[in-house]
């Protein structure tokens, strides 16, 4: 009986500093590109949007967008301009920023609610979402592409921890909101799911390329991704 009265008070200190453990551990777990989509632009964001500078994906060739198109429901992330007809328009990063699938009438795309479209240029640089790691550990990466142009989509996409190819695929296809367009296409969707290591300011990219035809005409690829920071080993 000693023994049991004794155990007691010492589970229910150990039961006491693991619960203030855990309550003192603030950190945000979970980084969603659909919630986190931002409109402003900035080095020390957890998410940047950009382009690969030339037709590659070394971790140095990634240039940040400078120009927002605040358009509804659909805004815009460009190189340097929202004019389609002048260089700078492409590579782009696109968001639904509104609770209800998006149609983007003049070029023939739809996308979901707090979905990302990506489109290459037509000189084969990359549209780039690049995550920046807040703190060291293990995270569980997903990752879905879809070709979402209703002229099918034929890109290449790829997921990169820095210099590192984790996932490389290509959307050829109709993959999205089946009710603006049937499924079509022997490859329109790729997906990514992983738990990988990284250190504090390592960059997780999602890129999506030309593809093998070489030309990004009709190439609107959607885009979610998810990472969430596993637990540490006791």
């Amino acid at each position: 009986m000693r023994s049991l009265k004794l155990a007691l008070p010492i589970c229910a200190l150990y039961l006491s500093a693991l619960a203030l453990s855990q309550g003192s551990d603030d950190k945000k777990k979970v980084f969603d590109l659909s919630t986190d989509f931002s409109v402003t632009q900035s080095p020390e964001g957890l998410w940047q949007y950009g382009y690969s500078i030339g037709n590659s994906l070394t971790h140095d060739a990634f240039k940040p967008d400078t120009f927002l198109d605040k358009l509804n429901p659909i805004c815009f992330w460009h190189p340097a301009t929202n004019d389609r007809q002048i260089p700078g328009y492409y590579p782009y990063v696109a968001y639904n920023g509104s609770k209800q699938p998006a149609l983007e009438p003049t070029h023939g795309w739809a996308i979901g609610p707090g979905e990302v479209a990506m489109e290459a240029s037509n000189n084969g640089q990359y549209s780039i979402v690049r995550f920046r790691a807040p703190y060291g550990g293990r995270y569980r990466v997903t990752a879905r592409f879809e070709g979402v142009h209703f002229r099918l989509s034929s890109t290449d996409v790829h997921v990169l921890h820095n210099a590192m190819h984790l996932f490389d695929a290509e959307i050829d296809g109709y993959g999205g909101n089946a009710s603006f367009h049937p499924i079509e296409g022997p490859h329109p969707t790729a997906s990514f799911e992983g738990v990988v290591s990284v250190s504090e300011g390592d960059d997780v990219d999602f890129a999506v390329g030309y593809g093998p035809n070489k030309t990004n005409y009709n190439d609107t690829t959607g885009l979610r991704a998810r990472l969430v920071l596993q637990p540490s080993n006791p």
